[in-house]
């Protein structure tokens, strides 16, 4: 209902002042609340009676129109739709109300209740705007004081009591609003004293009688509004029969009494004593009413009842509230907070199954956090709040998206708090992990959100939970009857998942922490892993798990020792771990070792620890060997026996890279004379570094990875060309293809292998080379799996225990081999079926018994990803490091490589390759060119065969780079760019004589040479001329346009050099430009459209586009010197080819073509007057559409942009002498190849190329 703008009682608008007032009332419904306020203001400033000196009471009322008027129009506007309004009449009537007189206050209420009552047949929507007219009407004479006036006898306060009592009954959504402004009556004026307020006992006495003991209100039973009511009376110490008016709900006559929560959490709950129909008079839900969920619980998101704020400030009082004289009476005291909230709220909305008591859970849980002590806040988080806690934040459903939002929102408020209160974290991370509400499944996002607050002692704290959680986390069910099995199951999930969160601690940079805590967790994992304790002490030895630990979490202990060294940074760590196993192993008294370490794995690992002795020093080279030889003697802890081979590897390296080094025990003889005959010669230290670290990467290890990857780039510098080979063999795409087949492999294990390194590698021991194999049939194929296929003798036993326990293998003759058929026992059906299940579970955890020697496809493109991984290091660490180039081949065989199961191998190298080629800073100096000049060539031969489109740019990047590494090596000469140019010449040339070629990436890889590096494309300009002439072979129309392209960006490239060489070269290489242009023009004069090689009107223009812009470029080069451009490009020329166009059946009307002429022979400045003459405005349009409706049989011209014979009238005029070299930007565009086969498809590509230049011009500078 929109406000009033009619006068007062009278109905006519007021007089006098009444103008000065009438515009303030639009602003009072403003969206914007300083505009409310400064209205209000404004409005009590300017009506009479406010403006007096005198006292309220005393102030004279005559002749006073305004106030009747804006009391009227301030409490009829309180029923406006707006909320705005509402608000902004409220406040000014409530301002109003507090300055009027008794007898001007005293109209106010029976104003209120007389506008706000609803008519019949009203509206719903016109019924809830009067309701809430009315509640906002007696908040304001609540809050305004005139009900507290000294000349009140309290029967106003009764009246304005009973209309909000009445008013609660009206609807079930304005009951709460209703009652907390009764309340809020109630309580002021039990704050005001007895002398201020005469009948305030008298009251307050009626107030107890009429809203708690009487009949109706009885009946009506017990909601949170009469709870806050009660808690406000007792703690104002008004005094009455509590037991008897809170019977018999509440005996003990006080509401918060451990006696009576339960009743108190139904109450809130709004159900208590409630009749099952409700009372006739109470309130009802209408087409109007805000919904509510089934026995008054509000909907999730709504705010918590007032009452709880009456809870709160009774347990918790803010700083600023003001002292309560009473407390809380009856026969008991009020309960501990921890029973309180445990019942009020975690028994009673978390439990139940409801949503919105769940919503209001988490709103009283933040409430709670705010306002409670920060050392009490994870008491709040009981069974119920953790429980549901974590259930919504991993639920996503539809049902669920609701409280996932409370949810994640309480989440997200959790750190800001942590981090104001570190010490509050320990405590809570319990609370949500720890027995008996907590649970190692928590969501793991807001567990490490809360770690990443603690503080060091904090974090210290946390570390001690966990590793006493793995000790003793022996765990039962419920009701203790979980079989073993399924226990032993449950613990080994919960002590992995301690195992993640000590990982996460080391692993994240938010965690702070100390190397006492790293180190005492490195012996944590370490004595779990490859240790038992033989007598129970402190320290490390009391690290005695019960139940005792599976193999699979000695596994996982291991692993993780490996991980927290993996997030370490480098030697100093792998030093200290090393030390720390050598101790624990040394210390038989109080350790035994699980696993008992081979006599050849410790010779080894001695040989290497004498060795790794004289590597002292702080050179870089020997740190960096120092971690290798630690990593790779921790490994030996890990593997046993099976790093035997990598130990002896790297007593074979360590005198190599270091002569001072020897070995302490001499090799075999055959061995050296072994691996100094593979290639005759002795290989490169690196080289068998190299080779280490590919026997070290066939480990899926993180651990391995890192340490590998450190030790390549440490000594990346003395890298030789041998060791990068045998490094590039691992993962080029030919090496990798011999893998694919599955039913080929042992037949390409039996052929022979060629040796391509001077050191054996692991992956040619695994079948990683490719070698030729020989065509058999599918039957030898399968002849060759079964013989050379390895069997598990500890699975063929497995199995023939089986088959023996059920009977069939009991006549097994191990020296005959076979079975007699005559005696076999006949199994029965229940016997076979047990027999089945047997063998498939010993198959399916033997794999088949069948022990490949191969990798399958997934393992080894894991394998060649960590090879690749090599080399992204190298990259990054030694971005100028000349073996880079050797990988760009291998690395560009991958990207376009289509094997399957190898797509992030694909991403991963086209990342690394980029990352190369692409490097603005940095460039790579090689000693000499060759080895780039190598790899320029077998890229262009690479290059013809690569028919994705999409890599034709990165082909083009890494040409050029090869060609910037061999023009920048100081052994570069006019050699080496001679031979650049030959390949780019030779493969271009072979593009355009190709029939059918499928490549993608020409002329892209031209046209980027050219613009890239032009001085040394320059000597290709006469060949591409040639061929876009159409001399060196027959070439159609489509190719012969790309020619002239690439020449034309290769000429405005080369001029932009600005130098006295371009300049001069350019100079002497117009001719050859000039005679190509009009041969071409000439030739497609005289031929018809299916001549092979000719070309239709849209190229023509292109061709004298680029004529145009060479005699700019032939200006610029010779400085603006006309007479050198008339004597290079012959004007006469130029006007004969016109007369043969103009003569041609095919171009005779191509006025676009006539007018580009006229402008090449008006710039060379030979035009006659005749020549030159301008096309006349008139019919222009006219003439150009008629071109192009009868062009368009052999070729739709582009567009209408061609120059005018204006210009070329322009430029005739000028005096050649005075000619300027105007700046040319010239936008050369690579065409799209389409079926050049026939004239026709070439006449197609031209137009589509018309359309895609559509609009673009030459930019001239006079």
């Amino acid at each position: 209902m929109a406000p009033r703008t009619n006068g007062a009682s009278s109905g006519s608008r007021p007089q006098g002042g009444a103008e000065s007032i009438l515009p303030l009332f639009p602003l009072l419904s403003s969206h914007d609340p300083p505009t409310r306020l400064d209205a209000s203001l404004s409005l009590l400033t300017a009506l009479p009676c406010l403006n007096s000196t005198s006292t309220p009471t005393a102030v004279a009322t005559t002749d006073d129109a305004d106030t009747p008027y804006a009391i009227k129009r301030l409490v009829t506007g309180l029923g406006s739709s707006n909320e705005a309004s509402r608000q902004g009449f409220a406040v000014a009537l409530t301002e109003l109300l507090a300055r009027l007189p008794a007898d001007k206050a005293a109209t106010v209420l029976p104003l209120i209740l007389s506008t706000s009552t609803p008519t019949a047949g009203s509206e719903s929507r016109e019924e809830r705007d009067l309701l809430f007219a009315r509640l906002l009407g007696l908040h304001a004479v609540v809050r305004s004081g005139v009900l507290f006036r000294t000349e009140q006898d309290g029967e106003s306060f009764k009246e304005v009591i009973l209309a909000l009592l009445a008013l609660s009954g009206k609807k079930s959504w304005i009951r709460e609003p209703a009652y907390w402004t009764l309340i809020e009556a109630v309580r002021t004026l039990l704050e005001l004293d007895d002398e201020a307020v005469e009948w305030r006992e008298e009251i307050a006495a009626w107030v107890i009688q009429r809203l708690l003991l009487d009949s109706r209100e009885k009946a009506r039973g017990w909601n949170p509004e009469k709870i806050a009511l009660v808690l406000v009376l007792q703690t104002y110490g008004v005094e009455a029969d509590y037991v008897s008016v809170l019977s018999p709900s509440f005996p003990s006559g006080n509401p918060l009494a451990r006696s009576s929560l339960s009743a108190l959490a139904q109450a809130i709950k709004g159900s208590v004593g409630e009749a099952e129909s409700g009372p006739a008079n109470g309130p009802k839900m209408g087409s109007n009413a805000v919904k509510t969920s089934k026995g008054g619980a509000p909907l999730p998101g709504a705010a918590p009842h007032f009452v709880w704020s009456e809870i709160f400030d009774l347990y918790f009082p803010a700083e600023d509230a003001k002292a309560r004289p009473g407390k809380l009476a009856g026969k008991e005291p009020r309960a501990k907070w921890a029973d309180v909230w445990r019942i009020l709220v975690d028994q009673s909305l978390f439990a139940p199954p409801s949503l919105p008591l769940k919503a209001t859970g988490f709103a009283l849980l933040s409430l709670a956090i705010q306002r409670l002590p920060p050392t009490d806040v994870p008491a709040l988080f009981g069974e119920g709040v953790v429980r549901t806690f974590g259930n919504h934040l991993r639920k996503t459903g539809d049902g669920e998206k609701t409280l996932s939002r409370v949810a994640e929102k309480l989440a997200t408020s959790l750190p800001p708090f942590l981090a104001a209160n570190p010490t509050v974290s320990l405590p809570l991370l319990k609370a949500l992990v720890a027995p008996p509400f907590g649970s190692h499944l928590f969501d793991h996002k807001t567990i490490e959100k809360v770690v990443a607050k603690l503080d060091l002692k904090g974090t210290r704290g946390w570390v001690a939970y966990l590793k006493e959680f793995v000790i003793g986390a022996e765990q039962e069910s419920e009701d203790g009857v979980v079989p073993q099995p399924e226990e032993e199951k449950i613990v080994t999930a919960r002590r992995t998942w301690a195992f993640d969160q000590l990982l996460h601690v080391v692993k994240s940079g938010s965690v702070p922490k100390d190397d006492e805590l790293i180190a005492g967790l490195l012996e944590f994992f370490a004595v779990l892993g490859w240790f038992e304790v033989r007598k129970s002490g402190k320290g490390a030895r009391s690290y005695v798990p019960v139940p005792a630990f599976t193999e699979s979490l000695q596994i996982a202990a291991r692993s993780r020792f490996f991980s927290v060294l993996t997030a370490l940074p480098g030697q100093p760590w792998l030093s200290r771990a090393l030390a720390l196993m050598e101790n624990l192993e040394a210390d038989s008294k109080h350790f035994n070792s699980i696993n008992e370490t081979e006599e050849e794995v410790a010779a080894s690992r001695k040989a290497v620890k004498q060795m790794y002795a004289k590597l002292a020093g702080e050179e870089e080279r020997n740190k960096i060997a120092r971690s290798l030889v630690e990593g790779v003697v921790l490994l030996s802890y890990e593997e046993g026996e099976e790093s035997l081979e990598a130990l002896e590897q790297i007593t074979d390296l360590l005198p190599l890279l270091f002569p001072g080094v020897t070995k302490a025990a001499p090799k075999a003889a055959d061995d050296d004379e072994e691996m100094d005959s593979e290639d005759g010669e002795e290989p490169e230290p690196t080289t068998v570094l190299v080779d280490l670290l590919l026997e070290l990467l066939h480990r899926p290890s993180a651990f391995v990875k890192g340490i590998s990857q450190a030790a390549f780039t440490g000594f990346a510098e003395e890298l030789g060309e041998q060791g990068m080979e045998l490094l590039l063999e691992q993962i080029r795409p030919d090496v990798a293809e011999a893998a694919e087949d599955e039913d080929t492999e042992m037949a390409d294990e039996e052929a022979p292998k060629a040796s391509t390194s001077a050191v054996p590698t692991k992956a040619s021991t695994n079948g990683k080379k490719a070698a030729p194999v020989e065509e058999d049939s599918d039957e030898d194929d399968f002849d060759s799996d079964d013989e050379d296929a390895d069997v598990d003798e500890d699975f063929k036993n497995e199995l023939l225990a089986a088959l023996q326990a059920s009977g069939v293998a009991d006549e097994f003759d191990e020296e005959e081999g076979e079975n007699d058929e005559s005696e076999e026992e006949i199994l029965d059906d229940d016997q076979m079926l047990a027999l089945d299940d047997k063998l498939a579970d010993i198959f399916r955890m033997n794999g088949g018994g069948r022990n490949t020697k191969k990798l399958d496809r997934t393992d080894d493109m894991h394998y060649r990803l960590r090879v690749v991984d090599l080399i992204d290091a190298l990259a990054k660490q030694r971005s100028t490091n000349p073996l880079l180039i050797l990988t760009l081949l291998p690395l560009f065989g991958i990207v376009r490589s289509t094997a399957v199961l190898e797509e992030e191998l694909q991403t991963k190298a086209t990342k690394i390759l980029r990352s190369i080629v692409q490097a603005k800073k940095d460039a790579v100096v090689p000693a000499t060119p060759d080895s780039a000049l190598e790899a320029l060539a077998e890229l262009h031969t690479v290059a013809q065969t690569v028919e994705a489109a999409e890599l034709g740019a990165l082909c083009s990047q890494t040409a050029i780079y090869l060609v910037k590494a061999a023009l920048a090596s100081p052994a570069a000469d006019a050699e080496t760019s001679t031979a650049i140019a030959d390949l780019y010449g030779d493969s271009f040339e072979i593009y355009l004589s190709t029939k059918n070629s499928k490549t993608k990436v020409q002329p892209l890889l031209t046209v980027d040479f050219a613009k890239r590096s032009p001085a040394c494309a320059w000597e290709l300009f006469e060949r591409i001329v040639k061929s876009a002439s159409g001399e060196t072979s027959s070439v159609n129309a489509y190719r012969r346009m790309q020619a002239f392209e690439v020449a034309q960006a290769l000429l405005t490239s080369y001029a932009a050099l600005k130098t006295p060489t371009s300049k001069s070269a350019i100079l002497a290489s117009m001719p050859s430009y000039r005679s190509a242009l009009l041969s071409t023009l000439t030739f497609s004069a005289s031929s018809t459209p299916t001549t092979t090689g000719t070309f239709d009107a849209s190229r023509l223009k292109d061709l004298l586009k680029f004529a145009l812009a060479a005699i700019r470029l032939t200006l610029t080069s010779s400085s603006n010197d006309s007479t050198i451009v008339r004597k290079i490009w012959v004007a006469d020329e130029w006007v004969k080819v016109g007369d043969e166009l103009r003569k041609s059946e095919r171009f005779a009307k191509a006025q676009g073509i006539q007018n580009s002429l006229k402008q090449v022979v008006g710039m060379i400045g030979g035009a006659s007057s005749s020549e030159a003459a301008p096309v006349p405005k008139e019919g222009g349009k006219k003439k150009r559409k008629q071109e192009e409706v009868e062009v368009e049989v052999e070729s739709t011209p582009k567009s209408k942009k061609g120059k005018k014979a204006v210009v070329a009238e322009k430029e005739k005029k000028e005096t050649p002498s005075k000619v300027s070299a105007p700046e040319v930007e010239v936008e050369i565009e690579v065409e799209e190849e389409a079926e050049p086969e026939t004239p026709a498809k070439g006449a197609s590509a031209g137009k589509g190329k018309k359309e895609k230049k559509k609009g673009k011009k030459p930019k001239e500078k006079a």
